[in-house]
């Protein structure tokens, strides 16, 4: 039987590693220990962790006694997807996989930070969800950012540094809301904006972002070759339906992030002078502000793309930054082939997100989960894993010169 209820307690630990011991015949065990070590899997909306803070708000409370709070819970998190991320973590055999504890009807790290507005849809609200907003202050709502989202922030950064493979593990509903049945499983691999405009909205990340690295943030090969994997095993499989990705979410979030730690890489080799200039730490600074949660580099970007006056104080080192900000965009046109060397690197970060539909592995009595099934969701996480080491054994071999030039 699952056990529904949350768990009330201080957010200590948002975000943490789950140990899993690896399967010793496994797919992973085919992989050279460096090629394991860089291959991360992750969960951000299956966590059971409700602030205890948060209960001595009366209009919180009011959500409790009600039992509202309970239903939206359960109607939010990702039922199951802790248990495949288990199995594939444990068929890698990478020691395990990383966990948001927090509820995910508290706040949602796949999400932009913020507080939602009624009129936002699913795939453009905020971390804050707008049932919950009403219940919180603003010192609550700063409370929830600050000690259940930027936790999970940092150890984020540090889990898929320099990772060649980041699975983040999710489950949806059955069915669409016109009924139609989704399938077992789906690839998320591009952003919802870009699928209907070709562009990303104007502002979302700093202008010298190159838009087309949104219309993939995985390999198409390592895609598709999960993708046929699990179809000849017989589980049916479709690509970003029945929905892309949230621009705010994790995967898009880190598009920008890796890019311009690219960017730097090249542009400090060219430029070594630059290296400790404290103009240019400023611009990068900004730069890798993509989870939009730095004061300072929402400040400088509003001097730069929208013309702002800087803080009285600091004009001069804005300017500094202003000119340190334009070499940087001038090396960047000047060497546009970076983007593409960029895109098609073997060694560029494939960030996929994998939705597996829950009824395939919770049983759900009027809308309640009641058991789950564990073999096939061991079934679906060793056929990901096999798929995964096709991918590393065979398919990368063709593009791994590119990494070497």
């Amino acid at each position: 039987m699952i056990n529904t209820d949350w768990r009330i307690a201080e957010p200590t630990v948002p975000f943490e590693h789950v140990s899993v011991e690896a399967d010793p015949g496994g797919p992973g065990s085919k992989l050279s220990p460096e090629m394991r070590s860089r291959l991360v899997v992750d969960t951000v909306h299956d966590g059971d962790l409700l602030p205890v803070r948060l209960f001595d708000i009366p209009k919180f409370a009011a959500r409790v006694e009600s039992g509202t709070l309970m239903r939206d819970f359960i109607r939010e998190r990702d039922w199951g997807a802790d248990l495949v991320a288990r199995h594939l973590s444990r068929s890698l055999g990478i020691g395990g996989y990383y966990r948001v504890t927090i509820a995910r009807v508290i706040v949602d790290f796949n999400r932009f930070p913020g507080v939602s507005t009624p009129d936002l849809g699913p795939l453009d609200r905020l971390a804050i969800s707008p049932d919950l907003a009403p219940c919180l202050q603003n010192e609550h709502k700063r409370y929830v950012l600050e000690q259940c989202y930027d936790p999970v922030s940092v150890g984020m950064e540090q889990a898929i540094f320099e990772k060649l493979i980041k699975i983040s593990i999710h489950t949806y509903d059955e069915r669409n809301p016109s009924l139609t049945v989704r399938p077992m499983v789906s690839l998320l691999s591009r952003s919802h904006s870009y699928q209907q405009k070709s562009h990303l909205p104007y502002g979302l990340f700093d202008p010298m972002f190159p838009d087309v690295l949104a219309s993939n943030c995985s390999k198409r090969i390592l895609r598709d070759r999960i993708a046929l994997t699990l179809e000849k095993a017989g589980i049916h499989v479709e690509h970003n339906y029945p929905y892309c990705l949230p621009d705010g979410s994790l995967e898009m979030r880190c598009q920008p992030w890796f890019f311009f730690h690219y960017l730097r890489q090249n542009f400090e080799r060219e430029n070594p002078d630059t290296t400790d200039d404290a103009a240019f730490a400023m611009v990068w600074s900004m730069l890798f502000n993509t989870n939009l949660r730095g004061s300072d580099g929402a400040a400088l970007s509003g001097y730069l793309h929208r013309f702002l006056k800087a803080p009285r104080d600091l004009s001069g080192k804005f300017d500094a930054a202003r000119i340190a900000y334009e070499h940087i965009d001038e090396y960047l046109n000047k060497n546009w082939n970076l983007v593409e060397r960029y895109r098609n690197s073997a060694n560029r970060t494939s960030a996929l997100a994998i939705e597996v539909r829950k009824d395939l592995l919770v049983d759900f009595e009027d809308g309640i989960p009641v058991r789950t099934h564990d073999e096939q969701a061991k079934e679906i996480a060793e056929t990901i894993a096999d798929a995964i080491r096709i991918y590393l054994q065979d398919d990368r071999k063709g593009t791994e010169q590119e990494a070497k030039e």
